[in-house]
C-alpha cells in the first residue's frame, strides 16, 4: 500500500492535467470533467488514507515509524 501511494499520486496528476485540458478545449464537457476532477481527488485521498492506515498498522505491530517517507 505504502509503495503504491506514489503511483496513485502520479496518476492523479496525469488525470487532473487531462481533465483540465478537456475543460479548456471542449466546454460542452466542462461540467462532467469538473465532476470527474472531484472524483479523481477523492480517489487520491483514499490512497493517502490507506497509506496512513498501513503506517499505523506497522507502528502498532513493530513499534517503529516510517523512515525517509517509506517503511
Amino acid at each position: 500500500v505504502i509503495v503504491h501511494d506514489d503511483i496513485v499520486d502520479d496518476l492523479f496528476s496525469k488525470v487532473k492535467s487531462d481533465l483540465i485540458e478537456v475543460m479548456r478545449t471542449n466546454t460542452d464537457y466542462a461540467e462532467h470533467a469538473a465532476d470527474l476532477l472531484m472524483v479523481n481527488k477523492y480517489l487520491e485521498r483514499i490512497g493517502d488514507h490507506a497509506t496512513n492506515i498501513a503506517e499505523w498498522v506497522i507502528f502498532s505491530i513493530e513499534g517503529r515509524q516510517k523512515e525517509n517517507d517509506r517503511i
